[in-house]
């Protein structure tokens, strides 16, 4: 029996209650952190992200990466993997093209995504229009973000109202009939109160053959200043998302097969409908200048169905062997944090509590029989299966529940020096009931997490700094376990880090560069066991490796031109594994990535921008078996300025490069996009 979840209809947003969960649930909530943004340098846009308490980037001893809002237009990024294809460490996964997924200094982080410091693991593509900045914090973020974060955390910084802000509208037509309008308005309401609305429309195809998507998006938000010193902010999105899933192309001969990048192995009827709801309230207090308390209360709830035709295998005879699969399932998150900062006699510091309870239902239908198709010229002519008719593989219900203490000091140690100590308890607790076998299981860890850093400043506009920290994450998965070992029996995955690092000001700040040596191990990954011929049972004696540079440059050239750098060593590896031969090179990893991207001010309305992306081979498994070639990409952008409106052109891949540039797996490959161009336009008034 297949349980369908119906979709639901836009639910109200009720913001009420803000210390509920805090007084009557203190084992139900888990949260990271809303964080703030001091804004920007010349050369170097400044978070708070790393600490989470206020304070310049050259005394956090950690890398972070900030893509701006200006970045953000100059590149006409329209995607989170738009937004991130510059950044050092930083690799799109696959997602089936309908969800953000990322790779972190070769470590896969795909619920390692946070919104103003929250968690956001909901498993969507979040719309950018919301988004004033995307940071990247790199390595161990456990001390301060709880469970994951092995290579490290995304988190976005959303949009909130302010008295003075013109109304902005932007259309964006581009290649495969892309077309896409945005409304961003708001202001001042009286004294008190600021408001704030964005509404999206977007719809298009692909340049992979029938694939196609259409989004609808409405965020409203408000903020009250409900005293001089406390203010409430409540925000809301109501995302509604149709798209074909795309599980790319099939492999031959160790290598990507070769066909035109548009090719699909799916089918017509494939399809993912995606409603997602969030809202947010966040009160603030500040008893004086040294001290202050935030509290935020975060609920979301994600409803999917989907049908997806999965390549297989590729078969002696040139066909290629399909799988039909139905996914309904629905999230819900249910997210509190209090936090204290103290500020002043050579200390920042900071106490919060984190509680939460997360809940996710799913339920898999598939079978092994969709007729199989030609490798080189794959047809879309079946009909839609009866669903209700497939064998259902999995019908399982999971709780996760987080109640976490965490403290923080940032200590002035002496006039060139500061230290930064932290560490955080989390009680994590997991249930899963499988409603195929009426098995009920369970596990719960406590877990510290520590982080020491130590910050060298021997001139002013420098420093060098040491950081070492752990993380903790759920050995069989966050949110579904569906491994053959007891779920209790599954302890959590270990991650340790090393790094240390150089930064520096130049040239009156106009540069700002990081250096960056790090290393990081993972240990208690599930392989298989060698004594079990049926290979059902797992031992968790599996380890990764990686280790390498990065560097980073941003800064202001001439005449207004701006320029980002960035170049990535990874060296990553299995070390211990009875699944594949210890030293093979981790999964989706290359051992070089470097990007430059320069924004240049040609007079009064006109600039240009010229971006470059290079990177090495790499596999897409860690069985080594299946290698995707190395490549380069050329993107270029154009942009008319005017007082009241903005016109900005886009090409991408202009050399109309062949590449491949993520992977599920060795049958499951993503061709990189070909060509294309788009043109934007915003108005202001």
């Amino acid at each position: 029996m297949i349980t369908i979840y119906p979709r639901l209809k836009p639910l109200p947003l009720l913001l009420t209650g803000l210390f509920f969960l805090q007084a009557g649930h203190a084992q139900e909530t888990q949260t990271l952190q809303q964080v703030t943004v001091t804004g920007s340098a010349d050369g170097a846009a400044v978070s708070a992200s790393g600490t989470k308490t206020q304070g310049g980037v050259l005394d956090a001893p950690q890398s972070v990466s900030v893509v701006t809002q200006e970045s953000l237009r100059n590149r006409s990024a329209l995607t989170s993997k738009d937004a991130l294809d510059y950044v050092s460490s930083v690799v799109a996964g696959q997602g089936e093209g309908r969800r953000d997924e990322f790779y972190i200094r070769g470590f896969y982080s795909l619920r390692d995504t946070t919104l103003d410091g929250v968690r956001d693991d909901t498993l969507y593509s979040r719309d950018l229009a919301t988004v004033e900045q995307i940071e990247v914090i790199k390595g161990a973020a456990a001390a301060l973000y709880g469970r994951g974060s092995a290579g490290g955390i995304i988190n976005r910084v959303s949009k909130q109202p302010r008295a003075r802000q013109e109304t902005e509208i932007t259309a964006t037509l581009g290649a495969d009939h892309e077309r896409r309008v945005s409304v961003d308005a708001g202001g001042a309401v009286n004294e008190q109160l600021n408001a704030r609305l964005i509404a999206v429309y977007d719809k298009g195809d692909s340049y992979r053959d029938v694939v196609e998507h259409t989004r609808k998006l409405l965020a409203p938000s408000v903020k009250w200043a409900l005293t001089p010193d406390t203010s409430l902010l409540l925000q809301a999105e109501v995302q509604r998302e149709d798209r074909t899933p795309d599980r790319g192309v099939p492999s031959l001969n160790g290598r990507p097969v070769d066909v035109d990048p548009s090719t699909f192995y799916g089918e017509k009827y494939d399809y993912t409908s995606t409603d997602s709801d969030m809202g947010k309230a966040k009160l603030e207090h500040r008893f004086n200048d040294r001290l202050k308390l935030a509290n935020t209360l975060q609920y979301s709830r994600t409803d999917l169905e989907g049908v997806n035709t999965r390549n297989r295998r590729v078969n002696a005879n040139g066909t290629v062997s399909r799988q039909v699969t139905f996914f309904p399932q629905k999230q819900r998150n249910l997210i509190n944090q209090t936090e204290l900062t103290y500020t002043g006699n050579g200390h920042a510091v900071l106490v919060g509590l984190e509680l939460s309870e997360q809940k996710r239902d799913m339920v898999t239908a598939q079978t092994g029989i969709a007729f199989p198709v030609d490798l080189f010229a794959p047809q879309h002519v079946l009909p839609m299966p009866q669903l209700s008719a497939l064998p259902v593989s999995l019908n399982n219900s999971f709780v996760a529940k987080t109640a976490a203490l965490y403290v923080q000091d940032q200590i002035d140690l002496a006039p060139r020096w500061k230290a930064l100590a932290g560490l955080r308890f989390d009680r994590f607790q997991q249930e899963q009931t499988n409603h195929l076998t009426n098995v009920f299981s369970e596990r719960t860890d406590n877990q510290v997490s520590p982080r020491a850093g130590l910050v060298y400043q021997p001139v002013d506009g420098q420093s060098w700094y040491v950081n070492v920290g752990r993380s903790f994450s759920p050995g069989g998965g966050d949110l579904l376990y569906t491994g053959n070992t007891a779920l209790s029996q599954v302890k959590p995955l270990q991650t340790d880090l090393q790094e240390v690092g150089y930064k520096q000001d130049w040239m009156g700040g106009r540069f700002f560069t990081t250096a960056s040596l790090f290393r990081i191990e993972q240990r208690n990954q599930l392989t298989l066991d060698p004594t079990d011929p049926a290979g059902l049972r797992q031992l968790q004696v599996g380890k990764q490796r990686n280790q390498g540079v990065e560097l980073e440059l941003q800064g202001t050239l001439w005449r207004g031109g701006r320029i980002n750098a960035a170049y990535t060593y990874n060296d990553a590896r299995v070390v211990a594994s009875n699944d594949v031969p210890n030293g093979n090179r981790a999964e989706m990893t290359a051992r070089h990535r470097a990007s430059l991207w320069i924004d240049q001010v040609i007079d009064q309305s006109w600039s240009a921008g010229l971006g470059v992306l290079l990177n090495s081979n790499q596999f897409a498994l860690s069985d080594n078996t299946v290698r995707l070639p190395g490549y380069g990409r050329v993107d270029a952008a154009l942009t008319y300025r005017h007082k009241r409106f903005d016109v900005r052109f886009k090409v991408n891949n202009i050399g109309d490069a062949r590449f491949y540039e993520s992977a599920i797996n060795n049958v499951q490959i993503q061709p990189g996009a070909p060509r294309s161009a788009s043109v934007t336009v915003s108005t202001r008034f």
